[in-house]
């Protein structure tokens, strides 16, 4: 099975680099072969470019959604994504280009997730975090950890020795 778990963000927008900063700590600590961590400022049809070909995608982002507190971990199905905003300032949202993919008989991956964490600040410009955000970090990064496991169904995997699981 490949996967590959992919953070969205925008690096000097505070609490949007959320999913840049999750799947930089998850390259640093996986290295299983069918696995692949990529990270970036992604949307609209460009995102059919990365997923196609795997069978699992994961995908790790932000919402400011004002359903929750910043640093609260929603999972997110492609499915129930008309739940948050689906608006993109970009082109055409996240479930449109999945739709594509489909219609043009591109190889889709069997299963898509996304995991996003309640931001507070994505207009700002800066490179830190807020402090709520900051702090979740770290279990967003055990929930997709978590995701890996399962998806690996008790094959050895390949983490760094000084993980704190």
């Amino acid at each position: 099975m490949r996967i590959l778990v992919y953070g969205i963000g925008n690096p000097y927008r505070c609490d949007d680099s959320v999913g840049i900063r999750v799947a930089e700590e998850l390259a640093e600590k996986i290295h299983v072969p069918d696995i692949e961590i990529k990270w970036g400022s992604i949307d609209g049809v460009a995102i059919l470019d990365e997923i196609v070909g795997y069978d699992r995608v994961i995908f790790v982002d932000s919402v400011k959604s004002g359903q929750g507190e910043p640093g609260s971990i929603y999972r997110i199905k492609p499915d129930s994504f008309t739940k948050f905003q689906t608006f993109s300032s970009h082109g055409i949202n996240f479930i449109t280009a999945i739709e594509f993919g489909r219609k043009f008989d591109l190889k889709m991956p069997g299963r898509t997730d996304i995991f996003a964490m309640e931001i507070e600040d994505n207009t700002s410009y800066g490179e830190e975090c807020t402090p709520q955000v900051a702090a979740a970090i770290p279990k967003l990064i055990e929930v997709v950890i978590g995701e890996i496991d399962k998806a690996l169904k008790g094959k050895p995997r390949q983490f760094k020795a000084d993980e704190s699981r």
